[in-house]
């Protein structure tokens, strides 16, 4: 009897050990899931906050593209305007003398 007790006694030992590893492998298992959670979302963040900068980056080229575009087609009309009048200044001088004098 004192023997079946003992051999009770050793499994019931032996099944608390098991139970204690089970337990500390699921907590270990937790911590890592936990972990790899944490620097997935990190990345996650990271690689969102690199694609809104490309993107603000792109945009901003773009834009300044845009307006050289404008600038340079507005200097052109404004050349254009500055060549026609140059050219035919004389003739709008004697249109207005003629028109005065009359």
């Amino acid at each position: 009897m004192e023997e079946v007790i003992k051999k009770i006694i050793q499994i019931e030992e032996q099944a608390q050990s098991i139970i204690k590893e089970a337990i500390q492998e699921k907590e270990r298992k937790e911590k890592e899931h936990e972990d790899k959670i944490q620097n997935l979302h990190e990345t996650i963040i990271n690689n969102a906050h690199k694609k809104v900068e490309q993107i603000r980056e792109r945009e901003f080229e773009e834009i300044n593209e845009k307006k050289t575009a404008m600038e340079d087609k507005c200097q052109a009309r404004l050349s254009r305007m500055q060549d026609n009048a140059n050219q035919q200044m004389d003739q709008w001088v004697n249109e207005l003398v003629n028109r005065v004098l009359g």
